[in-house]
């Protein structure tokens, strides 16, 4: 079976640049091989560099038909924070690509919250919410019926009792489940904290996290994803700011930079979805959210560790975000140097996931921001 050679490539392997040299894709994996036979597709990668296919860690995928315009923009991996009903988690879970998806199904929530209101809306029955600790076992207990590869927990205020928050997550680990909080306030970012949550998605605009948070952070070994690129939608939002009151952007960009020094890891997400109100959209936003990590103090190449190799590290995927022999053929090609300029992303000259090339679609659907 013929094979695709990438030669004369600069590789970003997932750590560090190196190269250029060649690397062959065989069949859906990384080849052990280097060196091209007679019948083997050969792709000149001159001026390029190579690199793992994106991880999204924060988006909202409405249909499958969605995943094609991740794929198309080298996101090859989607983390997606709420899911329902049933039967939408079931055909994004069988969906054959282009990217693959992760998800959380129904996230845990409060009846009172906000984003209880907005999931009564939607049509989740109200006897979901978790009002007790009683219901935080019940609540994992689905979860884990659901086959999710995650549990999801709004931490936000008016919300779940922080003693439900706590169940929560020691049901989670006594089920070998991770756990994702959204936590877009100083309070939930604390609640979740206490908790002890795995990952913590989304950051404060109602003010910086203090040394002590982020110490605690360090210690406890808590992941973030900042979603940059939400919270600069929302705090540019007069409707937002009506309803949530006063919030700075700033306030996201400096606790990424005290993250950042202290060594918390930070991963890349999006928040990518298609509500009226606080549209993000598929595919680029990364590319964007990239650019926004770097303005917050990472280096080039650290900003894409961190929708790479330290993504797949922390939900625990080890068939990707480096570029090894045996692992997954999800490959970005793209013209320059990311590591010089993380602009460079954005300029894609060929995609593949799983070995088989992609190419650009754009259908989006409507889906709620979780």
């Amino acid at each position: 079976m013929p094979r695709t050679v990438i030669e004369n490539a600069s590789i970003f392997d997932g750590q560090d640049i190196t190269g250029p040299r060649t690397i062959i894709i065989d069949g859906s994996q990384i080849s052990h091989d280097s060196t091209a036979a007679k019948e083997d597709t050969v792709v000149d990668g001159t001026g390029c560099t190579l690199m793992p296919g994106l991880i999204d860690c924060h988006v909202h995928v409405d249909s499958p038909s969605q995943l094609a315009s991740f794929a198309g923009h080298g996101i090859t991996t989607v983390c997606d924070m709420a899911c329902f009903p049933m039967e939408k988690y079931e055909k994004l879970r069988s969906a054959d690509g282009p990217t693959t998806w992760l998800g959380a199904g129904l996230p845990a929530f409060a009846q009172e919250s906000t984003h209880g209101k907005l999931l009564k809306f939607a049509g989740v029955g109200m006897d979901q919410a978790v009002h007790s600790p009683e219901d935080a076992v019940r609540f994992v207990a689905d979860r884990v019926q659901d086959d999710v590869n995650y549990i999801k927990i709004i931490a936000d205020l008016p919300g779940i009792e922080q003693e439900c928050l706590d169940k929560i997550q020691e049901e989670a680990r006594g089920q070998g489940k991770m756990t994702v909080a959204h936590t877009a306030q100083y309070a939930a970012f604390s609640r979740g904290l206490h908790a002890g949550f795995d990952i913590l998605t989304h950051l404060p605009t109602d003010k910086p996290l203090d040394k002590p948070m982020v110490d605690q952070m360090l210690s406890q070994g808590t992941v973030a994803v900042p979603t940059l690129t939400m919270s600069e939608n929302m705090t540019s939002s007069w409707t937002m700011r009506l309803i949530r009151g006063k919030m700075e952007f700033q306030h996201a960009l400096d606790s990424v930079a005290a993250m950042h020094l202290a060594g918390v890891p930070i991963l890349a997400g999006t928040d990518a979805n298609n509500t009226p109100i606080l549209a993000v959209p598929a595919g680029t936003s990364l590319h964007h959210e990239l650019e926004l990590l770097v303005k917050a103090g990472l280096s080039p190449i650290e900003a894409l560790r961190a929708a790479t190799s330290s993504a797949a590290k922390h939900f625990h995927l080890n068939d990707r975000g480096m570029i090894r022999p045996g692992l997954r053929a999800d490959l970005l090609l793209v013209e320059g140097n990311p590591a010089e300029d993380i602009i460079a992303t954005q300029k894609i000259q060929r995609v593949w996931s799983a070995g088989k090339e992609v190419c650009l679609a754009t259908e989006n659907a409507s889906c709620i921001v979780m």
